[in-house]
């Protein structure tokens, strides 16, 4: 993948809905909304692990461990940022 093209936010609900098992309208998740959780759109650990195979997949960027998982499916907009950050600073191949 090209580093300097944008990861979209709509790019990464197509990720989303293609690979959980999420039963909300896409049109009711916007970048900022909370993923996992009561107060988020209710995914759970598998979710979360047919997430990170989705981006590693997608976009070959590692993510080593649930700490790192944790931080980066907190919603849509941090996902991309952090997505953004690892093809920014990862060697070009």
């Amino acid at each position: 993948m090209d580093p300097t093209k944008e990861v979209s936010i709509e790019l990464l609900k197509g990720l989303l809905f293609e690979n959980t098992m999420i039963k909300v309208d896409p049109q009711s998740i916007s970048e900022e909304t909370i993923l996992f959780g009561e107060e988020g759109i209710g995914l759970d650990s598998l979710d979360a692990l047919q997430m990170i195979v989705a981006v590693e997949k997608r976009f070959g960027i590692e993510i080593k461990d649930p700490t790192m998982a944790r931080d980066a499916l907190q919603s849509l907009k941090v996902l991309r940022d952090w997505i953004q950050l690892r093809l920014l600073s990862s060697p070009a191949s």
